[in-house]
């Protein structure tokens, strides 16, 4: 008997789990999609899939471009700036992922946290690691710390220990820089920071079980070749990387956007972050093999091995006031991953949006659930 594609992509054996951990997430994407006869499934799909594509079109037509006003240069080395987003308050320094754009955290009017903590009373500073240009050649995390992450620290620092406000890994960054630089930093919040890479449940940690079964070493090869090659790890190669952690979201977020009015504030802020996502940074080899091999496949983090600048990072030293968000809907860095940083904090508060990774920065209920609970830590006096 034929099967429509909805059964047949839920019907799984464990071992198409195995090599396709994405399935299930098909599979719920084309829950609904269960007509009787396979001829009007076939149809559905292609009627899916054709919607898709018209609102990539879209996307791609639009005429939005991002062009807020630039904040003030304060530091800078190499392809590295630091973005003083001005106010009188006492300054936090904004430590975002290396492998995206950091204005991520400045995404556009009305959805910028940075200026959102700007007009709290803070004085926001935004790391801008920007791309792996040719002073970054050959970095590895260490070299990132020494020689981008500590100097911004002090140039951001001459007035007194500042509070330190980490996202994504530039929140796993951001705990090491607690630990390696106490003198200079008053206080640390960290957003959806990954730091335990041991589960193997979801998409993802499927994902990581499929490299440690081909073996580490290999894909650390692999990373290798392509920083040889092109002088960096490719930022499009990355993309595909996380892309491949929710392939269902492509056919659902761009047939939503076809439906859109293309003035509306939904389809504005959907083109600002499809942008944003769609402009991946190149990452120097060591940093990549560290990121994606060292904690993902290794999880040197979570097993307490990974060292940084000549020592073992461990949450368990940072004895500064500690906010951390682990959003309950994460995929990019979900609980499992870092729950496990905020429970070795002593005395960190926690805070469990329902949001996802990036809905915890730009997302609507972010303003109250997690834009208002960090603006007051960050705004509490000194070291508590």
């Amino acid at each position: 008997m034929e099967k429509g594609l909805a059964q047949i992509v839920a019907q799984q054996t464990d071992a198409t789990r195995d090599v396709m951990p994405w399935a299930p997430h098909l599979r719920d994407a084309l829950a609904d999609l269960s007509p009787p006869d396979p001829v009007l499934a076939a149809c559905e799909a292609t009627r899916r899939l054709a919607r898709m594509m018209a609102g990539i079109e879209a996307w791609q037509r639009h005429p939005h471009r991002r062009r807020l006003p630039e904040p003030s240069v304060i530091w800078r080395a190499g392809s590295a700036r630091l973005l003083d987003f001005g106010g009188r308050g006492p300054v936090v320094l904004a430590v975002p992922s290396l492998i995206n754009h950091a204005h991520i955290l400045d995404l556009g009017r009305g959805h910028s946290l940075m200026r959102h903590l700007a007009s709290a009373g803070l004085r926001p500073l935004l790391l801008d690691w920007g791309g792996a240009g040719p002073e970054e050649h050959g970095f590895d995390l260490t070299a990132y710390h020494d020689l981008r992450l500590v100097p911004a620290l002090e140039a951001a620092a001459r007035d007194g220990p500042v509070s330190v406000l980490g996202y994504c890994m530039g929140g796993t960054l951001a705990a090491a820089l607690a630990q390696t630089r106490p003198d200079l930093v008053a206080r640390l919040a960290l957003m959806g920071a990954p730091w335990r890479f041991a589960d193997t449940a979801g998409v993802a940690g499927g994902l990581r079980k499929l490299g440690r079964d081909a073996g580490p070493d290999r894909l650390a090869q692999t990373l290798t070749a392509f920083d040889t090659m092109f002088g960096a790890v490719p930022g499009d190669l990355l993309q595909l990387l996380f892309a491949m952690l929710d392939p269902g979201l492509v056919l659902t977020k761009f047939r939503r956007f076809a439906g859109l009015p293309r003035r509306s504030r939904d389809a504005l802020r959907f083109v600002e972050l499809e942008d944003w996502v769609n402009s991946p940074v190149d990452l120097p080899g060591p940093a990549a093999v560290e990121i994606l091999v060292d904690w993902q496949l290794r999880d040197l983090t979570g097993r307490g091995r990974w060292q940084l600048a000549g020592q073992r990072v461990d949450p368990g030293k940072i004895g500064q006031p500690a906010l951390v968000v682990c959003a309950s809907a994460d995929r990019i860095a979900p609980p499992g991953t870092t729950e496990p940083l905020a429970a070795a904090i002593a005395g960190a508060q926690v805070i469990r949006p329902a949001t996802g990774h990036v809905g915890m920065i730009v997302g609507r209920a972010s303003r109250n659930t997690v834009w208002a609970p960090l603006s007051e830590f960050l705004a509490a006096p000194g070291r508590g």
